[in-house]
């Protein structure tokens, strides 16, 4: 048994999702507002009155799932990045990549410069005497 897509192509291109049918099968002419929340792949519907109701755009598929490869699981997980469905936001991931790369160059420079003092100041025999000295 296979699940039925999750959207509908209407006559003028416009796509309706499943969400949507079943918000109007349940409430028709009551709802004043329909919104899609990407991230959690459903449809909202505000209600004459204010009150909110939801549903899914998805069918449940009743058949087991079979594992999915890393590489399969990795290219979904790249599609809802693009997509905007993960919990952490694009603009999110870019400052926490900026924030990385700034802590790693300054890490690089405080190791050059490390580096760098203990090359020109340090004494030879001292560090010969470091080197040699039996451990504990």
């Amino acid at each position: 048994m296979r699940a039925a897509p999750a959207r509908q192509r209407l006559g003028s291109g416009k796509v309706m999702h499943l969400g949507e049918d079943i918000m109007l099968a349940r409430h028709g002419e009551r709802i004043t507002e329909l919104r899609q929340d990407r991230k959690h792949d459903i449809t909202i519907a505000r209600l004459q009155g204010g009150r909110t109701d939801w549903a899914s755009n998805k069918l449940v598929d009743m058949t087991p799932r079979i594992t999915d490869s890393p590489v399969a699981r990795m290219g979904r997980l790249a599609d809802d990045f693009k997509a905007d469905k993960l919990s952490i936001k694009r603009e999110e991931a870019r400052f926490l990549a900026k924030v990385g790369a700034v802590w790693g160059g300054v890490v690089v420079a405080l190791g050059a410069g490390i580096l760098w003092m203990t090359y020109n100041t340090a004494n030879p025999e001292l560090l010969q005497a470091m080197m040699t000295t039996p451990g504990f």
